[in-house]
């Protein structure tokens, strides 16, 4: 690579940039990539344009300024090397790239070469008057052939040279090497599109009457970068910045606000871990508007409260007086609450949308194509969450299912996944709450509401039902769906299918107290109770779909399969589990799901890790008693938690054997989308850790309807009556424990309403 500077006389890393006003200690940086031919100082006026603790650097290119006496650089991927080994210095604090013309393909490919690395990178990339790397494939640009003539003609048509220096053979004398070498570097340039897409945020920008950059060639990022956070028009042609200096200004800032920034870590050097805040602007900008707050990467503020009163109940009676969205996760007595949406990330099967709802200037969604993967994208955009540690809370779909295994898309857009960064959080474990807020004003009203929720807890909950009728509801239909699917078990298309059954809850629940009540009645692997993205449910989960431990990349799966009823007579109880052991059906049903799961779990981890932890106990949830098993096993160096969820789901006792047939069957048999059931309701850490519960024995309440589904196993030698009465086992450890709506009548009388009277005093 003779063109890189090398060697003992190489310049160090300092002599690459210029600062104008140094602030050695400012709380984040701009690094600015010029133009071919420009000069640190196209970007002087930068350091009067930002708040007083950003500093702004300049690239300085060998053959320019006070090293004009070096060998220019005239290959792009030599310069790119060159500047990765410099930039790296600058990078220990937050710092944004912005590159204009030839400077963004420069700040691209830096950028690239410092992911790949997995060093620092940058928390932000504003790309200026640039077409896309594909588009300059396509359409290479000639100016590597041009002779000085032309080199002069090209500068005049873009406008940015006043055409008295241009003609002035002094200045020319100037102007023209770095243009040569930059030319070269231009015309030569074949960017590498095997290379997966960056996910830095990127900004996109460009003057509305610049000839080199059409908005249809600016628009092409998004095919070389994961997370296009939005493209910007303004007023101008290819050097419109120079008279929108704090537009353009505020776009740069709006990164380094961290609308779409990293929290793994990776915005700062390694040895950074705490990014740090910058105040706020006192005075106005040069155009007299007062610039507003750059705020990175906030942190929840928390406080930590010591509770007397049962915690799922205080947890119910908080969602019961919530007027935001909310999602309560129980795991064996410890719970987390969300309420509110400060991030929303939404999955489609083409991408996955990352919305910031309370940023000042509004909410700017990204968007993360799928090309590598429906669970890749949502991946990236949670490394792009501009939180510091959070937790996400949230949804997925059974028809997650289809992208996962190559089955066509249900019809219409609906998400397949909706995860809520939240804006207020309480922990609750037995004697203490942890509190935590974006907004550390809210704090005090939080420990209020906690509070008053405590005090309402012991009240809550209704002896009071609402029935459903689980036994005899499309139990005609749901028989002769059973025996098709075993026709075509027993002709080979597929080993097991679950197909369910639908029931209508026609008088109105109180999902809160139905949850209370429901956890009383049942001991399930995890609870939820939600109201989030359209969805309402209360649900006990018999099994997790997925287990991802973050720090360790331990992996654990929990199917059941095999079913008998749990009625709470100990002798008949005790005989039913003893003909669950004896049952070929039941016991080749569980086999053969354990297995697939060791093959699964084969997927993404060592395969000394590997092994089944427990197999075939009773575990006793609720109304029903099941075979079940537990499997883990390790990540495989290289890959991710999201991979062990593709792997896994949906889960096997809720699909069926093979997986993409089983799902093919259930799509045709059932009629219709299954949405929550048989899906996952789940929470995520910034840390990687996952906790994925399938989404069985719940009440749902969507579009104005409520219902209660149910499904169940069926292999060769399945009978449908037995299919049948195992759904109406399932229903029960739901059914049981439907508390009326506060102002619904049950057999004519209308309840006591003290309850619903204390949760409205609380809500005022």
């Amino acid at each position: 690579m003779a063109d890189r500077p090398s060697g003992p006389g190489a310049p160090d890393s300092d002599s690459w940039f210029r600062r104008y006003a140094p602030r050695p200690d400012a709380a984040a940086r701009i690094v600015c990539f010029g133009p071919a031919g420009g000069a640190p100082a196209f970007y002087r006026d930068w350091a009067r344009a930002v708040p007083d603790d950003i500093e702004v650097v300049s690239l300085v290119l060998p053959g320019r300024e006070r090293r004009a006496a070096e060998r220019p650089v005239t290959a792009m991927s030599d310069l790119a090397d060159a500047v990765v080994q410099a930039v790296v210095t600058c990078m220990d604090r937050p710092t944004a790239f912005f590159g204009h013309s030839m400077g963004a393909s420069v700040a691209f490919e830096v950028t690239r070469r410092l992911e790949k690395s997995r060093g620092p990178r940058p928390v932000g990339l504003v790309l200026s008057g640039r077409p896309s790397p594909r588009r300059l494939l396509e359409n290479p640009s000639p100016v590597a052939e041009y002779d000085d003539a032309a080199i002069i003609e090209y500068l005049r048509g873009l406008g940015g040279t006043p055409h008295e220096l241009l003609d002035d053979p002094d200045v020319r004398e100037l102007i023209l090497p770095p243009c040569r070498a930059d030319f070269q570097v231009i015309g030569r340039y074949v960017p590498d599109l095997a290379h997966p897409r960056i996910t830095t945020p990127v900004r996109v920008l460009l003057g509305e009457s610049d000839p080199a950059t059409p908005i249809r060639d600016a628009e092409r990022w998004a095919e070389v970068a994961a997370a296009i956070t939005g493209t910007h028009v303004l007023p101008g042609g290819h050097f419109y910045l120079l008279d929108h200096l704090d537009l353009v200004v505020d776009h740069v800032l709006s990164a380094l606000r961290g609308e779409a920034a990293s929290l793994n870590g990776t915005s700062a050097a390694p040895h950074s871990t705490e990014p740090r805040g910058i105040p706020r602007l006192t005075g106005p900008t040069r155009s007299g508007k007062e610039r507003e707050a750059v705020t990175l990467a906030p942190a929840y503020h928390e406080r930590q409260i010591r509770l007397g009163g049962d915690v799922l109940s205080t947890a119910a009676a908080l969602s019961e007086t919530s007027a935001d969205s909310y999602v309560l996760f129980e795991n064996r007595g410890a719970i987390g609450w969300a309420e509110g949406e400060h991030a929303t990330l939404i999955v489609h099967e083409d991408r996955t949308v990352l919305t910031v709802n309370d940023l000042a200037d509004g909410a700017v969604p990204a968007v993360f194509t799928a090309e590598r993967g429906v669970l890749q994208a949502l991946d990236q955009a949670l490394a792009a969450v501009p939180v510091r540690e959070w937790r996400a809370y949230g949804w997925a779909t059974f028809e997650l299912s289809y992208p996962l295994h190559g089955l066509p898309a249900t019809e219409g857009d609906a998400p397949l996944v909706h995860l809520a960064i939240p804006a207020r959080e309480v922990r609750l474990e037995e004697g203490s709450a942890l509190l935590r807020a974006i907004d550390e004003t809210e704090l005090d009203d939080l420990e209020r509401r906690v509070r008053s929720a405590e005090a309402l807890s012991g009240a809550f909950g209704s002896t009071r039902r609402v029935t459903a009728d689980v036994d005899g509801h499309d139990a005609d239909a749901y028989k002769a769906a059973v025996a098709g699917a075993v026709d075509e078990i027993r002709a080979g298309k597929l080993a097991k299918a679950i197909l369910s059954r639908v029931v209508p809850v026609t008088s109105p629940v109180d999902f809160p107290s139905t949850f209370v009540e429901g956890r009383r009645g049942n001991d399930p692997a995890r609870s939820f109770l939600l109201r989030l993205g359209g969805w309402e449910t209360v649900g006990f989960s018999p099994e997790i779909v997925v287990g991802v431990t973050g720090d360790d990349g331990y992996v654990v799966a929990q199917p059941l399969a095999g079913t008998r009823a749990l009625e709470g007579d100990r002798e008949g109880d005790s005989s039913r589990r003893a003909e669950l052991y004896r049952d070929e059906k039941e016991v080749f049903e569980h086999a053969a799901s354990v297995r697939l799961v060791v093959e699964e779990l084969l997927q993404v981890c060592t395969e000394e890790s590997v092994k089944v932890d427990d197999f075939m106990s009773i575990k006793e949830r609720g109304s029903v008693q099941h075979l079940a098993s537990r499997l883990s096993g390790t990540l495989a160096p290289g890959r991710g938690a999201w991979e062990a969820v593709a792997a896994l789901f949906p889960a096997v006792t809720a699909s069926g054997i093979p997986k993409a047939e089983g799902c093919d069957l259930i799509r045709r048999a059932e009629g219709g989308p299954r949405g929550l059931y048989s899906g996952a309701v789940l929470t995520v850490d910034a840390d990687g850790t996952i906790d994925a519960a399938l989404v069985l024995r719940s009440i749902y309440r969507h579009e104005g309807r409520t219902w209660l589904r149910s499904g169940a196993g069926i292999v060769a030698n399945s009978t449908p009556e037995r299919e049948l009465e195992e759904t109406r086992e399932k229903m029960r450890s739901v059914s049981r424990f439907l508390v009326p709506a506060a102002h619904a009548t049950v057999g004519g009388e209308t309840p006591d309403s003290a309850l619903a009277e204390q949760s409205a005093a609380l809500a005022r």
